[in-house]
């Protein structure tokens, strides 16, 4: 230390040189957020720790109080700024708006016009003289109401932004937790000194240590900075990444109180209603009562007629009590129009057709019994296919039956040897059926989805053997969850091997794509039945096939 320099001077001094450097880096920072109101924030340390530090070196009263000008112009700056840091940190800048930031801007600047102006000084302090401590410029006075006005109105943004802080630290846990803890300590250090400052008790009453105490701000900041990528890793995008998410969802989602008020709308349940803003309106004015808590109900949206589907989910406080509602509202209208097409082409397909086909083999009949010789023939092929088709349309009304009915049934243990050896029954007089089902051997799954995966496979294995003597081979065991085929493990293998021609590359491709199109297409249901049924049971599904035979092997 210089000879001379007071050390109040100096701490103001590192105070300031810390500030202004966290302030520079942040500058640099700008695109992320909060960095353009922390670099404004150790701007105002700045100023007012090199400010202080000038006037503790002036001794001539009229100067002296001149100082208090530019000192006031940091702290004009110090507490605005930090909670408009603590609102870009967390994420919430759209709180920043023009009108807002004047609004804040208000009592900082009629404050620094009473400090300036020496006919209004009377409103913040009177008997203002030098007490010169540690061979420093220090001053007393005695604070009139605007003085405790200001401090009061600075203790407000402060402890608002480290509310703000406090609740991220809450909310987000470990993520965010060491830089945030960083920043509300470093924050806690000068609000003391401030308070001492202003209700004037303790040692050294004339000596304002907030400067000084805003070094270690600098120091817990620059650690947060530095250690912990203060503005790589901020609240602010877990946070607007939820907003962002909600907003971006396609789906309306209402949220109410428990009283069914509404608090707030994302934007697509404000384009669903056509509405700017509801809060405080009862849900009833959007959404139909007997859609409260679940249902549909249609809406005028832009012009045309949607339907929208309501999925409630309750709110809960921390301590387990309701706090409200979200209502999300689904939009389907497209989702509709499928169901009730596919409702009517399942209704032609499997009544229409099947009548029309029973007609048709009727006819048939009748001429293949009048009939002799290619003409007889000819008839029993017409009566022949049409049977396949009238049968196609019974298995996909069965098909569909089993799948509705699944979702309402309740699991249940399954005896594996009961059910292969009823399934591989209605086939023995067409092919020689071969079993090896341990006996006891259960699952807990839906039986009649799994009878109708089961008979689907043996069944194609039978019929579309161009055998002689069809070879089918049933084989139940058990094996590793991992994927591992070694016995004794908690999965269950079935395997169904034939001696047929072997399934067709085209009719597994369009399998596996999950799609059929006008060139590629499959023959039947019975590779589609086998992959819905078998992802429904939570099987897995893998085929061996080459030119001739096939192993079907579902894991369960």
């Amino acid at each position: 230390m210089l000879p001379g320099v007071s050390p109040l001077v100096v701490g103001s001094l590192l105070a300031g040189g810390t500030s202004l450097s966290l302030a520079l880096y942040a500058r640099s920072e700008q695109a992320e957020p909060g960095s353009t109101a922390f670099a404004l924030l150790m701007l105002g340390a700045t100023v007012w720790s090199f400010s202080y530090a000038v006037a503790l070196g002036v001794f001539e009263p009229s100067l002296r109080v001149l100082m208090e000008v530019p000192i006031e112009v940091g702290k004009a700056l110090v507490a605005p700024t930090w909670l408009a840091f603590a609102l870009g940190y967390t994420g919430r800048a759209e709180y920043l708006t023009r009108r807002t930031v004047a609004a804040l801007a208000a009592f900082p600047t009629a404050t620094l016009l009473v400090v300036a102006l020496p006919e209004l000084r009377p409103l913040i302090w009177t008997n203002y003289h030098l007490t010169p401590t540690l061979g420093a410029a220090t001053v007393s006075y005695d604070p009139a109401l605007w003085h405790y006005a200001h401090a009061a109105y600075g203790y407000v943004l402060v402890g608002a932004g480290m509310a703000l802080l406090v609740d991220t630290l809450a909310s987000h846990g470990a993520l965010y937790r060491d830089q945030t803890l960083a920043l509300v300590v470093g924050s806690l250090f000068p609000t003391v000194a401030h308070v001492k400052r202003t209700f004037q008790f303790g040692p050294v009453v004339a000596v304002d240590f907030t400067p000084m105490a805003l070094a270690i701000t600098g120091l817990t900041f620059g650690y947060a900075l530095f250690r912990f990528d203060l503005f790589d890793l901020v609240p602010a995008t877990s946070y607007r990444g939820r907003r962002t998410a909600i907003d971006d969802l396609g789906v309306g989602v209402v949220i109410v109180t428990n009283d069914d008020r509404i608090v707030e709308l994302n934007r697509e349940a404000r384009r669903l209603f056509g509405v700017t803003d509801a809060a405080g309106d009862p849900l009833s004015t959007l959404v139909p009562a007997h859609a409260f808590d679940g249902g549909t109900f249609d809406v005028v949206v832009e012009g045309h007629r949607r339907t929208l589907e309501v999925v409630p989910s309750r709110i809960d406080h921390p301590h387990g009590t309701a706090a409200g509602r979200t209502i999300a509202l689904h939009d389907i209208t497209d989702r509709e129009a499928r169901r009730q097409r596919l409702e009517v082409l399942n209704r032609v397909l499997r009544h229409n057709l099947r009548n029309e086909m029973t007609v048709v083999m009727g006819y048939a009949d009748l001429l293949a019994e009048s009939l002799s010789g290619d003409d007889a023939a000819y008839a029993r092929k017409i009566e022949s296919r049409s049977t396949a088709l009238a049968e196609l349309g019974q298995k996909a009304h069965d098909f569909e039956s089993v799948l509705e009915s699944a979702p309402d049934a309740t699991p249940s243990s399954v005896d594996l040897d009961t059910v292969v050896t009823d399934v591989t029954a209605d086939f023995a007089d067409d092919a020689d059926v071969e079993l090896d089902v341990p006996p006891d051997l259960t699952v807990e799954t839906n039986e009649r989805v799994l009878r109708m995966v089961l008979v689907t496979v043996v069944e194609n294995a039978v019929e579309h053997n161009d055998s002689t003597d069809p070879w089918v081979a049933v084989t139940v065991r058990t094996a590793r969850l991992d994927g591992g085929d070694t016995d004794g493990g908690d999965a269950v293998v079935i395997e169904i091997v034939d001696d047929g021609p072997g399934i067709p590359e085209y009719e597994l491709g369009v399998v596996t794509a999950g799609e059929e199109t006008p060139l590629e297409h499959g023959s039947g249901l019975g590779l589609w039945i086998l992959q819905w049924g078998s992802r429904w049971l939570g099987a897995d599904v893998d085929f061996e096939t080459g030119d001739r035979g096939t192993t079907v092997r579902l894991r369960l």
